[in-house]
């Protein structure tokens, strides 16, 4: 009698869905993703120009739109999946540790995602509007001009999403050490990334690849260290 009510209140263990079971894996396709917007976004728009009068010159003999619009899908995809990869670090982190740095990971990981998605819209709106708005054409010199502004402020998106992802990594990083999941040479790496993300993105974009870099090793190390029973699913 006793032994069926015991196993009666046992608590039922949910399955995991397919998508908590490929969490861990998200951050790669972010990063995969991330990086082909890249290398798109450098190969497409390398010709773009600097100057306004380059740029106008430009955007009078080709069309941008096909090419930004791509760009964007892929950033908007990537951002889906690191949302996706940000929800099941932050429940390990949060069964981890119960201060301050497990609650900074969700923060600068939501900051860092939405500051990127609104610097490359930004960025590449005014590339939407040549030889198509609604007054048939955007003139090109005022289409050069809006792109040379809108790109200083998308550089200060970037910045700001340079910041947020210092934060994540610089959190994570630390929660994991103190835990015995990180080792200590990693965890240095890890924070003298970050200060010269957070230092060096206001003025370029390239240095939040390290951002990237990072939810790229942890992507694969959570995988791994899942596989092995060292982290465990949190149904």
């Amino acid at each position: 009698m006793e032994s069926t009510a015991a196993g009666a209140a046992a608590p039922r263990v949910a399955a995991l869905s397919t998508l908590e079971r490929w969490a861990p894996a998200a951050g790669s396709l972010f990063a995969a993703l991330f990086v082909a917007a890249v290398i798109i976004g450098t190969v497409g728009l390398d010709d773009v120009g600097d100057k306004l009068p380059e740029i106008t010159q430009n955007f009078q003999t080709a069309d941008y739109r096909s090419t930004g619009g791509f760009i964007f899908i892929l950033v908007l995809l990537s951002a889906l999946c690191f949302l996706w990869f940000l929800a099941d670090l932050t429940a390990t982190m949060r069964s981890l540790s119960q201060g301050m740095l497990a609650s900074l990971v969700p923060v600068g990981g939501v900051v860092f995602i939405a500051a990127l998605v609104v610097a490359a819209a930004v960025f590449i709106s005014p590339l939407l509007l040549v030889g198509h708005s609604p007054l048939e054409g955007g003139d090109p010199k005022t289409v050069a001009t809006v792109y040379v502004v809108l790109t200083e402020i998308a550089l200060g998106f970037f910045g700001l999403a340079g910041i947020a992802g210092a934060l994540l990594m610089s959190a994570a990083v630390t929660v994991a050490y103190r835990n015995g999941l990180v080792p200590r040479w990693g965890a240095v790496a890890v924070i003298v990334g970050a200060i010269v993300t957070a230092l060096t993105t206001w003025m370029f974009v390239l240095p939040i690849l390290l951002v990237v870099l990072w939810v790229l090793v942890a992507s694969v190390r959570r995988t791994i260290l899942y596989r092995r029973g060292v982290l465990k699913p949190l149904a």
